[in-house]
């Protein structure tokens, strides 16, 4: 059964539901468009200046190891990487998230497509390199915000749990349906002074 992608992020519209602080309906109305940018392969606005300081820097924890992302050039490269290869799309489920004045804090479970071939090529055991899997695991997050409500950076711990299923074809989410399904309800910028919609600094 197809996911409703419109409801990936039921714990930031919980969150929002309970707060009247203005800076933390800043801090979440703007991650919840970061979000929703992201997995509609518009990672441009992401970047954008009223959105992200000028400096980021990204630290991703995992069984793996350790990456460092750090400066502009480097986020902007690494959100191109995921349009191209085809693995933006992410709901969330069983999720949890708190908000204060520095940023928010988050664990859920993170759901996200991927093409087998690019599972494949990164040595996965799969048995179909023509179909799409959906790789999930635990994942938590803090990001911290400036003064703005802009994204400074994100530190993301990946769990060891991770499944990888086939999907079935009717229940793929692409790009496209996120495009078509989120962008028309993408919020605005918000003013972390106001809590309110606010004009791009562009």
């Amino acid at each position: 059964m197809k996911f409703d992608i419109t409801k990936r992020l039921p714990e930031v519209d919980l969150a929002l539901s309970r707060t009247d602080n203005p800076r933390h309906i800043a801090i979440l109305q703007n991650y919840i468009r970061h979000a929703n940018l992201e997995v509609s392969g518009l990672w441009q606005g992401i970047l954008a200046p009223d959105m992200m300081v000028d400096n980021p820097l990204y630290i991703f924890h995992s069984p793996q190891g350790l990456r460092r992302i750090e400066g502009m050039e480097a986020v902007r490269a690494e959100y191109e990487s995921y349009e191209l290869l085809g693995n933006t799309v992410i709901y969330h489920t069983d999720g949890e998230i708190m908000v204060n004045d520095f940023g928010f804090m988050t664990e859920y479970v993170s759901n996200r497509f991927w093409p087998g071939s690019l599972l494949r090529a990164n040595g996965e055991d799969i048995d179909d390199p023509q179909a799409t899997y959906l790789v999930s695991m635990t994942q938590s997050m803090y990001w911290p915000y400036d003064d703005q409500a802009r994204v400074i950076g994100e530190r993301v711990f990946r769990g060891s749990d991770r499944t990888v299923r086939k999907c079935q074809p009717e229940e793929v989410i692409t790009m496209q349906d996120c495009r078509d399904l989120l962008i028309p309800h993408l919020p605005p910028v918000h003013d972390p002074l106001t809590g309110k919609p606010r004009e791009a600094l562009r």
